[in-house]
């Protein structure tokens, strides 16, 4: 045999256990990866504020706590976290893009300015369940503003037309209800919102939807919703219903706020009024009262003196028809005793009358004596 042949065979050989070696390497580093995928796949973490739920080839197989769990690898289990203690919202009529201090809403008043921003369309366009357009932001513009008019415009029992902006404030409490008993569960909330609103402004008056009957209306959406949501066991627990704000359309609202100045100013006039007729009418009666016991008291005393002067005189007319001229002398002097004091000048005179001679003259007022 050659040396030529020789090489050759050695070559061969050499070859085929790289190839071999070759093949055990690739092995080892599939089953490397294949045991790193399904170490990674088997852990997955739940955050505080959610619950998970494990799905078994996309059916429910249980829900688990906070924290750090293991599943089955690969796409045999998956695991979805669900915020079950965030008190999430869908608002009507507006947007809010940036909550804080310095909130940013996006409404049909700052759509109106056509400052908005495109990105800020979009995604309302989107959240609302329709497609963007394709135009630019002019065009975006108004279709944000269709959505936001069809959400806020709405027709009261008296054929008015009134603004409702408002907001739904709810929680997830079962996780499981809420990701397979309904499809879009947000899209379900605002539908059910909107029927439930539109129901009650519906029935009541314009007065009704923007002043007397906006606390009412906030409870009673409230349970209405709820009773929808729980007939469609969506696990949803709704937390409040708030109207932001209730007003007539843009156009009108200028006189509606003159109407309502009006019907303030005349219930002013009607409480100034109240307050003097409260002022004067208290007073008056309570002296006419105080008068009509004055009149009893001078009466009563009037009564009470005559009676004690009938009484008195009685008496005295007793005791007069016992000695009729000692009585008859003695009230003579009484009553001289009581008039004399009250004449300034005196003349004393004879008992036979003037005739007989004038004895003495007595003027008391200068003290002299003629």
């Amino acid at each position: 045999m050659e040396m030529r042949d020789i090489l050759e065979r050695m070559g061969g050989s050499q070859g085929r256990g790289y190839a071999s070696l070759g093949i055990k390497w690739v092995t080892v580093a599939v089953v490397v990866v294949v045991v790193g995928i399904g170490l990674i796949t088997s852990i997955y973490t739940v955050p505080t504020d959610s619950a998970g739920v494990v799905k078994y080839f996309g059916r429910y197989s249980r829900t688990t706590e906070p924290g750090i769990h293991l599943k089955i690898p690969y796409w045999i289990e998956t695991a979805v976290a669900v915020p079950v203690k965030k008190v999430q919202k869908e608002e009507f009529g507006y947007r809010t893009l940036e909550a804080g201090v310095d909130s940013r809403y996006l409404g049909i008043e700052e759509l109106n300015t056509g400052r908005s921003r495109q990105d800020d369309l979009v995604k309302l366009i989107r959240d609302s369940g329709e497609r963007a357009s394709r135009g630019g932001a002019r065009q975006l513009g108004e279709q944000a503003k269709e959505i936001l008019r069809g959400e806020y415009i709405m027709l009261t029992g008296d054929l008015n037309i009134t603004d409702v902006e408002w907001i739904v404030q709810y929680k997830i409490e079962d996780a499981r209800s809420y990701l397979f008993n309904v499809r879009e569960p947000g899209q379900t909330i605002r539908d059910a919102s909107q029927a439930v609103m539109r129901q009650l402004v519906g029935n009541g008056s314009v007065d009704e939807a923007i002043t007397i009957g906006r606390i009412e209306y906030e409870s009673s959406a409230e349970e209405m919703i709820q009773k929808l949501l729980d007939e469609y066991e969506t696990g949803i627990h709704v937390v409040t219903v708030k109207l932001q704000s209730s007003n007539p359309p843009q156009r009108v609202r200028p006189a509606f706020n003159e109407v309502n100045k009006a019907g303030q100013q005349k219930e002013q006039r009607i409480n100034e009024a109240m307050k003097a007729y409260n002022e004067a009418i208290p007073k008056t009666r309570g002296e006419a009262k105080k008068l009509i016991e004055s009149s009893k008291g001078y009466a009563a005393e009037r009564v009470n003196r005559a009676e004690g002067d009938v009484a008195k005189f009685e008496k005295i007319y007793a005791e007069y028809r016992k000695a009729p001229e000692i009585t008859k002398r003695r009230m003579y002097l009484e009553t001289m005793a009581k008039l004399l004091p009250l004449i300034p000048e005196k003349w004393i005179i004879e008992q036979g009358g003037a005739e007989g001679g004038i004895l003495m003259k007595l003027d008391l007022e200068s003290g002299s004596q003629k």
